[in-house]
């Protein structure tokens, strides 16, 4: 007798989500070493860019689907940068 095993794949929400989220930081009042390291990786530019990026009042630092963006927003947290996701992040 064959043995016989039931397998199911399980898929979380957040990667099935096929919404093109756009993250912006906004009203950053303290610029430094350590934040426009990250903005500068995270929207794939030049330091010089991204310290500009964090100087205006609202900035769209990156495009991506869900997955990519919760890392970004996570680090976002711990740097104490405010930001804004569009359309609405539910993860």
């Amino acid at each position: 007798m064959c043995g016989w095993n039931i397998i199911t794949t399980y898929i979380e929400d957040i990667d099935r989500d096929e919404t093109e989220y756009s993250l912006y930081i906004k009203n950053v009042t303290e610029v430094d070493a350590e934040k426009i390291k990250f903005v500068a990786k995270t929207a794939n530019v030049n330091f010089v860019i991204a310290r500009q990026m964090l100087e205006k009042r609202e900035a769209c630092i990156l495009k991506a689907k869900a997955p990519k963006i919760k890392p970004v927003i996570t680090k976002l947290q711990e740097l104490g940068i405010d930001f804004n996701v569009n359309p609405s992040f539910n993860y």
